[in-house]
């Protein structure tokens, strides 16, 4: 994304933050890192957003970063792996039923698996344990185990393995260069 998204990518930020608070719900997404990194050389990483093409509504962003950092709850041998890390993730509230966190998450592991030198994983760390099974349970992420975050408290280490879904262009462009075999 670039710095004209960013009012969209602000918009939807603010009314997910909205919808979880009416809830008495957490914000996990850390709506001003994401912001901050907009416009940002991608040399570690990158702001994914999805958009309505007819409009330009923001329905979801998140953060990718190419290489692990050092994160804790991931054991020396895991952050060695070729592994991409899905973080920040927020989706627009009002579009919840079209499951925009299955096509966010489905597009970042097409991505990964259509590059020249994949990741072996994408991997996450979810916070919440309810969260944490709609992850597992409908967006096809394997828990590796829980640990303990300073910050967030219990939190569960996530994975999933790159896999090209040849039909998801027609759901979802790019502006990103994206080869299909």
């Amino acid at each position: 994304m670039t710095t004209a998204d960013l009012k969209q990518i602000a918009a939807m930020i603010e009314a997910r933050e909205l919808w979880l608070r009416e809830r008495s719900k957490c914000s996990f997404g850390q709506g001003n890192a994401v912001l901050g990194l907009i416009g940002q050389p991608a040399t570690t990483a990158t702001v994914l957003g999805l958009f309505k093409e007819e409009d330009g509504q923001a329905l979801g962003c998140s953060v990718l970063f190419r290489a692990a950092p050092s994160s804790p709850g991931w054991t020396a041998a895991e952050l060695r792996e070729r592994t991409w890390i899905m973080t920040m993730s927020h989706t627009h509230p009002a579009f919840r039923s079209d499951r925009i966190g299955w096509l966010m998450t489905m597009w970042v592991g097409d991505y990964a698996a259509r590059q020249p030198d994949p990741p072996e994983w994408v991997r996450c760390r979810v916070p919440d344990p309810a969260l944490m099974a709609h992850y597992r349970d409908q967006l096809g992420w394997q828990r590796v185990r829980t640990s303990h975050d300073p910050d967030l408290g219990q939190i569960s280490l996530m994975q999933r393995r790159p896999a090209s879904s040849h039909g998801l262009s027609a759901v979802i462009t790019s502006r990103m260069p994206v080869e299909v075999p």
